[in-house]
Protein backbone atom coordinates (compact mmCIF):
# COMPACT_ATOMS: atom_id res chain seq x y z
CA UNK A 1 0.00 0.00 0.00
CA UNK A 2 1.05 3.74 -0.94
CA UNK A 3 1.65 6.26 2.26
CA UNK A 4 0.10 9.38 1.15
CA UNK A 5 2.77 11.11 2.19
CA UNK A 6 6.60 10.70 3.03
CA UNK A 7 7.65 9.59 6.31
CA UNK A 8 10.46 10.32 8.26
CA UNK A 9 9.75 7.88 10.85
CA UNK A 10 12.25 5.32 11.68
CA UNK A 11 10.98 1.66 10.78
CA UNK A 12 10.31 0.31 14.23
CA UNK A 13 8.96 3.41 15.19
CA UNK A 14 6.76 3.37 12.54
CA UNK A 15 5.65 0.00 13.77
CA UNK A 16 4.91 1.53 16.90
CA UNK A 17 2.77 4.23 15.67
CA UNK A 18 0.63 1.16 13.46
CA UNK A 19 0.35 -1.16 16.40
CA UNK A 20 -0.79 1.52 18.89
CA UNK A 21 -3.56 2.70 15.93
CA UNK A 22 -4.36 -0.50 15.79
CA UNK A 23 -5.17 -0.77 19.16
CA UNK A 24 -7.06 2.41 18.96
CA UNK A 25 -8.85 1.29 15.80
CA UNK A 26 -9.13 -2.60 15.79
CA UNK A 27 -11.49 -2.20 13.13
CA UNK A 28 -9.71 -0.44 11.22
CA UNK A 29 -8.02 -2.99 9.07
CA UNK A 30 -9.32 -4.51 5.95
CA UNK A 31 -12.22 -7.00 5.69
CA UNK A 32 -12.57 -9.04 2.94
CA UNK A 33 -15.77 -9.46 1.78
CA UNK A 34 -17.60 -12.72 2.74
CA UNK A 35 -19.41 -14.29 -0.18
CA UNK A 36 -22.78 -14.96 1.74
CA UNK A 37 -24.27 -13.52 4.39
CA UNK A 38 -26.77 -15.66 7.19
CA UNK A 39 -28.27 -13.12 9.66
CA UNK A 40 -30.09 -14.83 12.15
CA UNK A 41 -32.46 -12.25 13.99
CA UNK A 42 -33.33 -13.19 18.07
CA UNK A 43 -36.65 -11.94 18.95
CA UNK A 44 -37.19 -11.26 22.40
CA UNK A 45 -33.70 -12.28 23.61
CA UNK A 46 -32.22 -10.95 26.55
CA UNK A 47 -28.55 -10.23 26.40
CA UNK A 48 -27.85 -11.12 29.80
CA UNK A 49 -29.40 -14.73 28.62
CA UNK A 50 -26.34 -15.08 26.41
CA UNK A 51 -24.11 -17.66 28.18
CA UNK A 52 -20.64 -15.92 28.00
CA UNK A 53 -22.81 -12.73 29.17
CA UNK A 54 -25.49 -14.99 31.65
CA UNK A 55 -23.27 -15.84 35.00
CA UNK A 56 -25.57 -19.18 34.88
CA UNK A 57 -28.60 -18.12 33.77
CA UNK A 58 -28.36 -20.29 30.34
CA UNK A 59 -26.35 -21.57 28.29
CA UNK A 60 -25.73 -21.13 25.07
CA UNK A 61 -22.94 -23.30 23.96
CA UNK A 62 -23.66 -22.54 20.09
CA UNK A 63 -24.17 -18.64 20.45
CA UNK A 64 -21.03 -18.86 22.33
CA UNK A 65 -18.74 -20.35 20.49
CA UNK A 66 -20.16 -17.75 17.27
CA UNK A 67 -18.60 -15.11 19.04
CA UNK A 68 -15.32 -16.55 20.02
CA UNK A 69 -14.91 -16.72 16.28
CA UNK A 70 -15.89 -13.40 15.92
CA UNK A 71 -16.53 -9.97 17.52
CA UNK A 72 -19.35 -9.80 20.71
CA UNK A 73 -20.64 -6.20 21.12
CA UNK A 74 -21.15 -6.48 24.81
CA UNK A 75 -23.17 -3.49 25.14
CA UNK A 76 -25.65 -3.30 22.01
CA UNK A 77 -29.38 -1.68 22.67
CA UNK A 78 -32.27 -1.73 20.70
CA UNK A 79 -34.44 1.52 19.90
CA UNK A 80 -37.61 0.14 20.67
CA UNK A 81 -38.58 -2.91 22.69
CA UNK A 82 -41.22 -4.15 19.59
CA UNK A 83 -40.69 -6.22 17.48
CA UNK A 84 -41.79 -5.13 14.06
CA UNK A 85 -40.27 -1.47 14.66
CA UNK A 86 -37.33 -2.60 15.79
CA UNK A 87 -36.53 -4.38 12.09
CA UNK A 88 -37.47 -2.35 10.63
CA UNK A 89 -34.66 -0.19 11.99
CA UNK A 90 -32.46 -2.76 11.45
CA UNK A 91 -33.18 -3.11 7.75
CA UNK A 92 -33.26 0.51 7.14
CA UNK A 93 -31.09 2.09 9.78
CA UNK A 94 -32.87 4.54 10.73
CA UNK A 95 -34.73 5.07 14.42
CA UNK A 96 -38.63 3.98 14.59
CA UNK A 97 -40.05 7.44 14.41
CA UNK A 98 -38.20 8.53 11.17
CA UNK A 99 -39.65 5.21 9.45
CA UNK A 100 -43.00 6.08 11.25
CA UNK A 101 -43.49 2.47 12.35
CA UNK A 102 -44.59 3.11 15.92
CA UNK A 103 -45.89 -0.41 16.89
CA UNK A 104 -46.79 -3.57 15.63
CA UNK A 105 -49.62 -4.31 13.17
CA UNK A 106 -49.41 -1.07 11.02
CA UNK A 107 -49.70 -1.61 7.02
CA UNK A 108 -46.54 0.27 5.61
CA UNK A 109 -46.23 1.79 2.70
CA UNK A 110 -42.78 0.98 0.74
CA UNK A 111 -40.41 4.00 0.92
CA UNK A 112 -38.31 3.24 -2.22
CA UNK A 113 -36.65 6.90 -1.19
CA UNK A 114 -35.36 4.91 1.49
CA UNK A 115 -34.27 1.47 0.93
CA UNK A 116 -33.04 -1.22 3.01
CA UNK A 117 -30.06 -3.01 2.90
CA UNK A 118 -31.92 -5.96 1.27
CA UNK A 119 -32.29 -4.17 -1.42
CA UNK A 120 -29.12 -2.96 -1.49
CA UNK A 121 -27.62 -6.49 -1.12
CA UNK A 122 -30.00 -7.63 -3.93
CA UNK A 123 -29.17 -5.09 -6.51
CA UNK A 124 -25.48 -6.03 -6.02
CA UNK A 125 -26.50 -9.83 -7.41
CA UNK A 126 -26.80 -11.46 -4.00
CA UNK A 127 -29.78 -14.13 -3.74
CA UNK A 128 -32.29 -12.79 -0.90
CA UNK A 129 -34.55 -14.79 1.29
CA UNK A 130 -36.33 -14.29 4.68
CA UNK A 131 -37.99 -16.81 6.58
CA UNK A 132 -40.01 -15.02 9.60
CA UNK A 133 -41.61 -17.09 12.54
CA UNK A 134 -43.79 -14.41 14.09
CA UNK A 135 -47.33 -13.06 12.23
CA UNK A 136 -45.94 -9.32 13.04
CA UNK A 137 -43.03 -9.53 10.41
CA UNK A 138 -45.76 -10.93 7.43
CA UNK A 139 -45.31 -8.95 4.19
CA UNK A 140 -48.25 -6.63 4.45
CA UNK A 141 -46.27 -4.57 7.11
CA UNK A 142 -43.31 -4.02 4.83
CA UNK A 143 -40.69 -6.06 5.81
CA UNK A 144 -40.63 -8.53 2.44
CA UNK A 145 -38.97 -6.01 0.31
CA UNK A 146 -35.68 -7.06 -1.08
CA UNK A 147 -36.44 -10.42 -0.90
CA UNK A 148 -36.26 -12.49 -3.36
CA UNK A 149 -38.29 -15.61 -1.37
CA UNK A 150 -40.21 -14.79 1.60
CA UNK A 151 -41.77 -17.19 3.70
CA UNK A 152 -44.46 -16.31 6.31
CA UNK A 153 -46.62 -18.83 6.13
CA UNK A 154 -48.74 -19.93 9.48
CA UNK A 155 -50.86 -22.87 9.90
CA UNK A 156 -54.13 -23.10 11.61
CA UNK A 157 -54.67 -19.52 12.33
CA UNK A 158 -51.41 -19.60 14.21
CA UNK A 159 -48.92 -16.65 14.25
CA UNK A 160 -45.88 -18.33 15.68
CA UNK A 161 -43.28 -21.27 14.49
CA UNK A 162 -40.98 -22.88 16.47
CA UNK A 163 -37.53 -22.77 15.56
CA UNK A 164 -37.42 -26.10 14.31
CA UNK A 165 -40.02 -25.42 12.14
CA UNK A 166 -38.27 -22.31 10.53
CA UNK A 167 -35.42 -24.50 9.94
CA UNK A 168 -37.59 -27.05 8.45
CA UNK A 169 -38.15 -24.45 5.99
CA UNK A 170 -34.61 -22.67 5.86
CA UNK A 171 -32.51 -25.52 5.01
CA UNK A 172 -33.92 -27.06 2.30
CA UNK A 173 -33.57 -23.58 0.20
CA UNK A 174 -30.10 -23.43 1.59
CA UNK A 175 -29.38 -27.16 -0.20
CA UNK A 176 -31.34 -25.76 -3.33
CA UNK A 177 -29.68 -22.33 -3.43
CA UNK A 178 -27.75 -21.42 -6.63
CA UNK A 179 -24.20 -20.50 -7.05
CA UNK A 180 -25.10 -17.44 -6.80
CA UNK A 181 -23.95 -15.52 -3.66
CA UNK A 182 -26.68 -14.80 -1.14
CA UNK A 183 -28.12 -13.20 2.10
CA UNK A 184 -30.22 -14.90 4.42
CA UNK A 185 -32.45 -13.92 6.91
CA UNK A 186 -33.73 -16.04 9.70
CA UNK A 187 -35.94 -14.96 12.35
CA UNK A 188 -36.41 -16.92 15.37
CA UNK A 189 -38.93 -16.18 18.62
CA UNK A 190 -38.83 -18.81 20.69
CA UNK A 191 -37.95 -16.60 23.80
CA UNK A 192 -40.96 -14.55 23.35
CA UNK A 193 -44.12 -15.22 25.67
CA UNK A 194 -45.75 -17.49 26.79
CA UNK A 195 -42.32 -19.14 27.59
CA UNK A 196 -43.55 -22.78 26.12
CA UNK A 197 -40.77 -24.45 24.94
CA UNK A 198 -41.81 -27.43 22.65
CA UNK A 199 -41.34 -30.52 24.77
CA UNK A 200 -43.15 -28.60 27.75
CA UNK A 201 -46.44 -31.23 28.62
CA UNK A 202 -49.94 -31.02 27.84
CA UNK A 203 -50.69 -28.36 30.25
CA UNK A 204 -55.32 -28.27 30.65
CA UNK A 205 -57.42 -30.96 30.49
CA UNK A 206 -61.16 -30.79 29.27
CA UNK A 207 -64.49 -32.53 30.94
CA UNK A 208 -67.68 -32.85 29.51
CA UNK A 209 -69.87 -34.51 32.07
CA UNK A 210 -67.34 -36.07 34.14
CA UNK A 211 -66.00 -37.29 30.88
CA UNK A 212 -62.19 -36.60 29.11
CA UNK A 213 -62.87 -34.11 26.03
CA UNK A 214 -59.65 -33.27 25.12
CA UNK A 215 -56.32 -32.38 26.93
CA UNK A 216 -54.10 -29.48 25.24
CA UNK A 217 -51.23 -27.17 25.30
CA UNK A 218 -52.70 -24.15 26.63
CA UNK A 219 -49.79 -21.89 26.32
CA UNK A 220 -49.01 -22.06 22.39
CA UNK A 221 -50.23 -19.44 20.07
CA UNK A 222 -52.79 -21.29 18.19
CA UNK A 223 -56.43 -21.43 18.26
CA UNK A 224 -57.83 -24.43 20.15
CA UNK A 225 -60.90 -26.72 18.87
CA UNK A 226 -62.45 -29.26 21.04
CA UNK A 227 -65.28 -31.20 20.00
CA UNK A 228 -67.97 -32.07 22.21
CA UNK A 229 -70.48 -35.05 23.01
CA UNK A 230 -73.65 -33.08 23.94
CA UNK A 231 -76.80 -34.84 25.69
CA UNK A 232 -79.59 -33.18 25.15
CA UNK A 233 -80.44 -30.96 28.40
CA UNK A 234 -77.59 -29.37 30.76
CA UNK A 235 -73.98 -30.07 30.05
CA UNK A 236 -70.96 -28.79 31.93
CA UNK A 237 -67.63 -28.11 30.72
CA UNK A 238 -64.94 -28.27 33.47
CA UNK A 239 -61.46 -26.74 32.91
CA UNK A 240 -58.69 -28.16 34.81
CA UNK A 241 -55.32 -26.59 34.51
CA UNK A 242 -52.06 -29.04 34.71
CA UNK A 243 -49.83 -26.69 36.03
CA UNK A 244 -46.45 -27.59 37.86
CA UNK A 245 -45.72 -24.50 38.34
CA UNK A 246 -49.20 -22.94 39.73
CA UNK A 247 -48.67 -22.91 43.47
CA UNK A 248 -50.85 -19.60 44.39
CA UNK A 249 -54.38 -20.79 44.30
CA UNK A 250 -55.68 -16.98 45.29
CA UNK A 251 -54.29 -15.90 41.78
CA UNK A 252 -55.42 -16.74 38.43
CA UNK A 253 -54.01 -20.03 37.10
CA UNK A 254 -54.99 -19.00 33.31
CA UNK A 255 -56.96 -16.68 30.64
CA UNK A 256 -59.13 -17.86 28.10
CA UNK A 257 -59.47 -15.44 24.91
CA UNK A 258 -62.52 -15.40 22.05
CA UNK A 259 -64.32 -18.61 23.31
CA UNK A 260 -67.09 -19.68 21.14
CA UNK A 261 -69.03 -22.01 19.54
CA UNK A 262 -67.60 -22.75 16.00
CA UNK A 263 -70.64 -21.97 13.68
CA UNK A 264 -72.87 -24.19 11.90
CA UNK A 265 -75.92 -26.15 11.90
CA UNK A 266 -75.06 -27.94 14.63
CA UNK A 267 -75.30 -25.11 17.22
CA UNK A 268 -78.91 -24.59 16.38
CA UNK A 269 -80.41 -24.65 19.76
CA UNK A 270 -77.45 -24.51 21.72
CA UNK A 271 -76.77 -22.17 24.31
CA UNK A 272 -74.41 -21.52 26.77
CA UNK A 273 -73.14 -19.63 29.54
CA UNK A 274 -70.41 -19.24 32.44
CA UNK A 275 -70.56 -21.53 35.46
CA UNK A 276 -68.42 -21.36 38.50
CA UNK A 277 -64.86 -20.63 39.50
CA UNK A 278 -64.17 -17.83 36.87
CA UNK A 279 -62.75 -14.27 38.23
CA UNK A 280 -64.27 -12.43 35.29
CA UNK A 281 -66.16 -13.65 32.06
CA UNK A 282 -66.19 -10.80 30.19
CA UNK A 283 -67.19 -9.67 26.35
CA UNK A 284 -64.37 -11.09 23.97
CA UNK A 285 -61.16 -11.34 25.43
CA UNK A 286 -59.80 -11.76 28.98
CA UNK A 287 -61.72 -14.42 30.31
CA UNK A 288 -59.86 -15.21 33.79
CA UNK A 289 -60.33 -18.57 35.45
CA UNK A 290 -59.50 -20.81 38.22
CA UNK A 291 -58.80 -24.32 38.03
CA UNK A 292 -61.98 -26.20 37.97
CA UNK A 293 -64.06 -23.38 35.97
CA UNK A 294 -66.82 -24.40 34.06
CA UNK A 295 -69.09 -23.42 31.19
CA UNK A 296 -72.83 -24.60 30.76
CA UNK A 297 -74.11 -25.84 27.85
CA UNK A 298 -77.84 -26.60 26.82
CA UNK A 299 -78.94 -28.22 23.90
CA UNK A 300 -81.95 -29.56 22.23
CA UNK A 301 -80.73 -32.89 21.64
CA UNK A 302 -77.37 -34.96 21.66
CA UNK A 303 -75.17 -33.74 19.16
CA UNK A 304 -71.40 -33.01 18.35
CA UNK A 305 -70.48 -29.30 18.63
CA UNK A 306 -66.72 -27.76 18.23
CA UNK A 307 -65.45 -24.65 21.14
CA UNK A 308 -62.81 -23.05 19.77
CA UNK A 309 -60.36 -20.59 22.01
CA UNK A 310 -57.06 -19.40 22.63
CA UNK A 311 -55.46 -19.21 26.11
CA UNK A 312 -52.32 -18.38 28.22
CA UNK A 313 -51.56 -19.82 31.74
CA UNK A 314 -50.39 -17.59 34.18
CA UNK A 315 -46.64 -18.34 35.34
CA UNK A 316 -44.91 -17.59 39.00
CA UNK A 317 -42.13 -15.11 38.48
CA UNK A 318 -39.74 -18.06 39.08
CA UNK A 319 -40.83 -20.26 36.76
CA UNK A 320 -41.66 -17.67 34.26
CA UNK A 321 -37.66 -16.94 34.69
CA UNK A 322 -37.15 -21.22 34.39
CA UNK A 323 -39.27 -21.57 31.23
CA UNK A 324 -37.72 -18.18 29.11
CA UNK A 325 -34.30 -19.90 30.12
CA UNK A 326 -35.13 -23.35 28.77
CA UNK A 327 -36.45 -21.36 25.55
CA UNK A 328 -33.30 -19.72 25.03
CA UNK A 329 -31.36 -22.78 25.24
CA UNK A 330 -34.20 -24.89 22.92
CA UNK A 331 -33.21 -21.86 20.37
CA UNK A 332 -29.21 -22.14 20.96
CA UNK A 333 -29.57 -26.04 19.65
CA UNK A 334 -31.25 -25.33 16.88
CA UNK A 335 -28.98 -22.24 15.74
CA UNK A 336 -26.59 -24.61 15.79
CA UNK A 337 -28.36 -27.30 13.45
CA UNK A 338 -28.23 -24.25 10.82
CA UNK A 339 -24.80 -23.70 11.16
CA UNK A 340 -24.33 -27.58 10.86
CA UNK A 341 -25.58 -27.32 7.52
CA UNK A 342 -23.36 -24.18 6.49
CA UNK A 343 -20.49 -26.59 7.21
CA UNK A 344 -22.18 -29.63 5.44
CA UNK A 345 -22.63 -27.72 2.41
CA UNK A 346 -19.10 -25.96 2.91
CA UNK A 347 -19.87 -22.53 3.25
CA UNK A 348 -18.68 -21.99 6.79
CA UNK A 349 -15.64 -20.61 5.33
CA UNK A 350 -17.30 -18.20 2.88
CA UNK A 351 -20.53 -17.22 4.87
CA UNK A 352 -20.31 -14.56 7.64
CA UNK A 353 -22.47 -15.27 10.59
CA UNK A 354 -24.56 -12.05 12.44
CA UNK A 355 -26.70 -12.65 15.37
CA UNK A 356 -28.73 -9.73 17.44
CA UNK A 357 -31.99 -9.61 19.42
CA UNK A 358 -34.14 -7.34 18.73
CA UNK A 359 -35.16 -6.71 21.70
CA UNK A 360 -35.05 -7.79 25.48
CA UNK A 361 -37.46 -9.00 27.88
CA UNK A 362 -39.05 -8.14 31.30
CA UNK A 363 -39.36 -10.99 33.75
CA UNK A 364 -40.71 -9.79 36.70
CA UNK A 365 -37.91 -6.96 37.43
CA UNK A 366 -40.65 -4.05 37.44
CA UNK A 367 -44.39 -3.66 38.09
CA UNK A 368 -46.71 -2.29 35.76
CA UNK A 369 -49.23 0.25 36.53
CA UNK A 370 -51.10 -1.75 38.76
CA UNK A 371 -48.44 -2.71 40.88
CA UNK A 372 -48.06 -6.25 39.73
CA UNK A 373 -44.38 -8.01 38.34
CA UNK A 374 -44.30 -6.96 34.64
CA UNK A 375 -43.36 -9.86 32.35
CA UNK A 376 -42.76 -9.23 28.60
CA UNK A 377 -41.80 -6.14 26.63
CA UNK A 378 -43.62 -2.81 24.68
CA UNK A 379 -44.54 -1.31 27.84
CA UNK A 380 -41.02 0.03 29.50
CA UNK A 381 -37.62 0.97 28.48
CA UNK A 382 -35.66 -0.25 31.49
CA UNK A 383 -31.67 -2.05 29.89
CA UNK A 384 -33.57 -5.37 30.31
CA UNK A 385 -36.34 -4.30 27.80
CA UNK A 386 -33.11 -3.03 25.54
CA UNK A 387 -30.12 -4.61 26.16
CA UNK A 388 -29.93 -7.18 23.05
CA UNK A 389 -26.80 -9.76 21.96
CA UNK A 390 -25.13 -9.02 19.19
CA UNK A 391 -22.22 -10.98 17.40
CA UNK A 392 -20.77 -10.52 13.88
CA UNK A 393 -18.41 -13.50 12.92
CA UNK A 394 -16.65 -12.93 9.62
CA UNK A 395 -14.68 -15.83 8.28
CA UNK A 396 -10.92 -15.37 8.24
CA UNK A 397 -11.21 -12.45 10.53
CA UNK A 398 -8.41 -11.77 13.02
CA UNK A 399 -10.10 -10.56 15.13
CA UNK A 400 -11.99 -13.58 16.61
CA UNK A 401 -12.62 -13.36 20.15
CA UNK A 402 -13.24 -9.99 21.11
CA UNK A 403 -15.16 -8.28 23.03
CA UNK A 404 -16.33 -5.06 23.18
CA UNK A 405 -17.92 -2.74 25.22
CA UNK A 406 -18.95 0.59 23.90
CA UNK A 407 -22.62 1.22 23.56
CA UNK A 408 -23.86 0.19 19.95
CA UNK A 409 -27.05 -0.03 18.49
CA UNK A 410 -29.17 -1.67 16.02
CA UNK A 411 -29.18 0.93 13.91
CA UNK A 412 -25.43 0.31 13.43
CA UNK A 413 -25.82 -2.60 11.42
CA UNK A 414 -27.11 -1.09 7.82
CA UNK A 415 -23.70 1.21 7.74
CA UNK A 416 -21.93 -1.92 8.80
CA UNK A 417 -23.13 -3.72 5.57
CA UNK A 418 -23.37 -0.90 3.55
CA UNK A 419 -18.79 -0.53 4.16
CA UNK A 420 -18.34 -3.97 4.02
CA UNK A 421 -20.31 -5.16 1.03
CA UNK A 422 -19.94 -1.97 -0.82
CA UNK A 423 -23.49 -1.36 -0.67
CA UNK A 424 -25.21 1.79 -3.19
CA UNK A 425 -27.88 3.81 -2.25
CA UNK A 426 -27.81 3.44 1.79
CA UNK A 427 -27.08 7.31 2.07
CA UNK A 428 -27.59 9.46 5.52
CA UNK A 429 -27.64 6.25 8.06
CA UNK A 430 -27.08 7.82 11.88
CA UNK A 431 -25.02 4.66 12.29
CA UNK A 432 -22.00 3.36 12.39
CA UNK A 433 -19.84 0.84 11.01
CA UNK A 434 -19.23 -1.51 13.63
CA UNK A 435 -16.16 -3.22 12.24
CA UNK A 436 -13.89 0.12 12.14
CA UNK A 437 -15.79 1.38 15.62
CA UNK A 438 -12.62 3.04 17.44
CA UNK A 439 -11.81 2.04 21.23
CA UNK A 440 -13.79 3.98 23.64
CA UNK A 441 -16.06 5.36 21.36
CA UNK A 442 -19.38 5.99 23.12
CA UNK A 443 -22.88 7.55 21.87
CA UNK A 444 -26.33 8.81 23.34
CA UNK A 445 -28.75 5.47 23.35
CA UNK A 446 -32.10 7.01 22.41
CA UNK A 447 -35.15 4.23 22.74
CA UNK A 448 -38.90 5.03 22.30
CA UNK A 449 -42.35 3.27 22.87
CA UNK A 450 -45.59 3.90 21.87
CA UNK A 451 -49.32 3.94 22.15
CA UNK A 452 -51.60 1.74 21.88
CA UNK A 453 -49.73 -1.56 22.53
CA UNK A 454 -47.77 0.28 25.62
CA UNK A 455 -50.37 1.81 28.05
CA UNK A 456 -48.08 5.37 27.78
CA UNK A 457 -45.67 6.86 25.08
CA UNK A 458 -42.21 6.73 26.69
CA UNK A 459 -38.70 7.79 25.77
CA UNK A 460 -35.05 6.92 26.91
CA UNK A 461 -31.74 8.20 26.89
CA UNK A 462 -28.71 6.23 28.15
CA UNK A 463 -25.47 7.94 28.05
CA UNK A 464 -23.09 5.67 29.94
CA UNK A 465 -23.77 5.27 32.89
CA UNK A 466 -26.58 7.15 33.42
CA UNK A 467 -29.96 6.46 32.01
CA UNK A 468 -33.31 8.94 31.93
CA UNK A 469 -36.73 7.85 31.37
CA UNK A 470 -39.79 9.89 30.71
CA UNK A 471 -43.02 9.47 30.91
CA UNK A 472 -44.52 12.76 29.27
CA UNK A 473 -47.87 12.55 30.12
CA UNK A 474 -47.33 11.72 33.70
CA UNK A 475 -44.55 14.46 33.50
CA UNK A 476 -42.57 11.65 34.97
CA UNK A 477 -39.05 11.01 35.60
CA UNK A 478 -36.75 8.20 36.69
CA UNK A 479 -32.93 8.15 36.93
CA UNK A 480 -30.84 5.18 36.92
CA UNK A 481 -26.47 5.04 37.09
CA UNK A 482 -26.06 1.73 35.62
CA UNK A 483 -22.59 1.36 36.72
CA UNK A 484 -23.36 1.54 40.45
CA UNK A 485 -26.77 -0.46 40.18
CA UNK A 486 -26.86 -2.25 36.79
CA UNK A 487 -30.09 -4.01 37.85
CA UNK A 488 -32.28 -0.63 38.16
CA UNK A 489 -33.79 -1.13 41.32
CA UNK A 490 -32.70 2.22 42.38
CA UNK A 491 -34.46 5.25 40.70
CA UNK A 492 -32.16 8.53 41.69
CA UNK A 493 -34.13 11.22 39.74
CA UNK A 494 -35.23 12.95 43.20
CA UNK A 495 -32.11 12.50 44.81
CA UNK A 496 -29.01 14.43 45.30
CA UNK A 497 -27.00 10.95 43.52
CA UNK A 498 -27.39 12.75 40.57
CA UNK A 499 -24.99 15.70 39.50
CA UNK A 500 -27.24 18.69 38.72
CA UNK A 501 -25.54 19.13 35.62
CA UNK A 502 -26.51 15.74 34.34
CA UNK A 503 -30.10 15.94 35.59
CA UNK A 504 -30.43 19.30 33.71
CA UNK A 505 -28.50 17.79 30.55
CA UNK A 506 -30.16 14.92 30.35
CA UNK A 507 -33.69 16.34 31.19
CA UNK A 508 -33.40 18.74 28.00
CA UNK A 509 -32.02 16.01 25.68
CA UNK A 510 -34.79 13.68 26.32
CA UNK A 511 -37.48 16.16 26.16
CA UNK A 512 -36.44 17.82 22.84
CA UNK A 513 -36.02 14.57 21.81
CA UNK A 514 -39.66 13.64 22.99
CA UNK A 515 -41.06 16.78 22.02
CA UNK A 516 -39.91 16.66 18.66
CA UNK A 517 -41.18 12.98 18.04
CA UNK A 518 -44.26 13.66 19.01
CA UNK A 519 -44.99 17.04 17.75
CA UNK A 520 -44.06 15.01 13.89
CA UNK A 521 -45.44 11.96 15.17
CA UNK A 522 -47.96 10.55 12.39
CA UNK A 523 -51.39 9.04 13.22
CA UNK A 524 -50.13 5.50 12.21
CA UNK A 525 -53.15 3.27 13.16
CA UNK A 526 -53.06 -0.87 13.30
CA UNK A 527 -54.66 -2.95 11.43
CA UNK A 528 -57.76 -4.03 12.18
CA UNK A 529 -56.85 -7.61 11.81
CA UNK A 530 -53.25 -7.42 13.48
CA UNK A 531 -55.41 -5.56 16.46
CA UNK A 532 -57.43 -8.91 16.82
CA UNK A 533 -54.18 -10.96 16.54
CA UNK A 534 -52.49 -8.61 19.03
CA UNK A 535 -55.61 -8.63 21.91
CA UNK A 536 -56.35 -12.33 21.51
CA UNK A 537 -52.82 -12.86 22.80
CA UNK A 538 -52.56 -9.85 25.26
CA UNK A 539 -50.72 -6.94 23.99
CA UNK A 540 -53.77 -4.49 23.88
CA UNK A 541 -55.94 -4.32 26.68
CA UNK A 542 -54.86 -6.11 28.96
Amino acid sequence: MRLPFRSHVPVAGLVLVLAAAAALFPGCSKVQAPENVVFITLDTFRADHLGVLSEGRAATPVLDGLAARGILYENAWSPIPITLPAHKSIFYGRPPHVLETYNNGQIAASRRDTPSFVQAFRKKGFDTAGFVSLGVLTREYGTAEGFDHYDDRFPDERWYLTAEEVNRRVIPWLEARGGKPFFLWVHYSDPHDPYAPPDMPEDLALRINGRPAASLRLNDYARHAVELDLKAGENVLVFEVRNPFQSNPDRPAARLDEIRLRPGPETAGVSWEPGGRWISFPGKTARFFKDGATIVLRAPSARKVTMEFFGQLFLPIPATRTQYAREVEYLDGKIGELLAVLDRLGLRDSTAVIAVGDHGEGLGEFANEAGEPHCGHIKFLEKVYLHVPLIIALPGDRRAGTRRTEPVTLLDIAPTFRTLFGLDGLRDLPGRDLLSLPVGASIPVFAETYRPESDRNRFALYDGPWQMILNPELGRHRMYNLSDNPAETKDLWDTEAVPPAVRIDFEKRLGDFARRILSEKTDASIDPKAEEMLRSLGYIGN
